[in-house]
């Protein structure tokens, strides 16, 4: 399973998404990982380099920041946002970094594990390259939110199961015992898993809806739709979110784990 965009979708990913969704995410993820200057930093699965870019910041004067992704399009729009920072951007995959072994201090990765189609090389990848006492960081949902909940069902009466079931995969994540044993079992050390939630606000769902499902794997099939199939998923959605209205906005809980170890 891999998180491929294409055409718009990084654009949208970036602009909607990321101040909405996983900028905040991200902000959360630094406060657990406590870069200090000097340190290098390996970014894996960085999509649009939200993480990446905060981490530059913590880690200068003296640091390094890499950030690495699969997807070539996620990689350019990264590159085009971090234009005059000392960043090093990888088009590879999680377990394939390219990098010396021993050459970073912190290797972090938000919203990126699940996706990787080899767990066990990612972490063993992971640790490898991190120096002796490096740690590591990364995050995931934890489960489904109220939102992502009704936006799946909607997809699935409107749209199609297959392509329902696709979205629903994003959040099918492994749960805290899971992560706990997987890092164990690559070798971390000192252990932890730390879940973390927080009370999200978007538009409400005839804006967010569309703009959502445009920034996600999915999109084509979204796009696809007649203006009376759009408008209907929309509005199922709305009537599954009205406990969470607030005037013009949705707010809800999400929430996601920080599986934390050493090398």
């Amino acid at each position: 399973m891999a998180f491929q965009l294409a055409g718009s979708a990084p654009e949208i990913y970036e602009t909607v998404m990321v101040p909405l969704w996983f900028g905040r995410w991200a902000e959360a993820l630094m406060e657990l990982l406590a870069l200090r200057p000097g340190e290098n930093v390996l970014d894996v699965a960085c999509g649009t380099g939200v993480t990446t870019r905060m981490s530059r910041d913590m880690v200068a004067p003296g640091g390094t920041v890499t950030g690495l992704d699969v997807n070539a399009a996620m990689i350019a729009k990264a590159k085009s946002l971090a234009v005059g920072q000392d960043i090093e951007w990888l088009e590879r995959d999680a377990s394939d970094s390219g990098l010396p072994s021993g050459s970073v201090d912190v290797v972090m990765s938000q919203h990126g594990y699940h996706y990787f189609p080899d767990k066990p090389a990612a972490l063993a990848e992971s640790r490898r390259v991190l120096a002796p006492g490096g740690r590591m960081g990364l995050s995931i949902w934890d489960g489904h939110s109220p939102y992502t909940r009704a936006v799946c069902k909607a997809v699935e009466r409107h749209i199609s199961p297959e392509i329902a079931s696709k979205q629903r995969a994003q959040r099918q994540t492994p749960s805290a015992d899971e992560l706990s044993a997987q890092l164990g079992e690559a070798g971390f050390s000192e252990v932890r898993i730390v879940r973390q939630e927080l009370s999200i606000d978007v538009p409400a769902a005839r804006v967010f809806v569309p703009l959502h499902l445009g920034s996600m794997p999915i999109a084509d099939a979204f796009d696809a739709l007649p203006d009376d199939r759009k408008a209907a998923l929309i509005e199922d959605v709305e009537t599954e979110m009205a406990p969470y209205e607030r005037g013009d906005r949705l707010v809800y809980p999400d929430a996601v784990h920080v599986a934390l170890g050493h090398r």
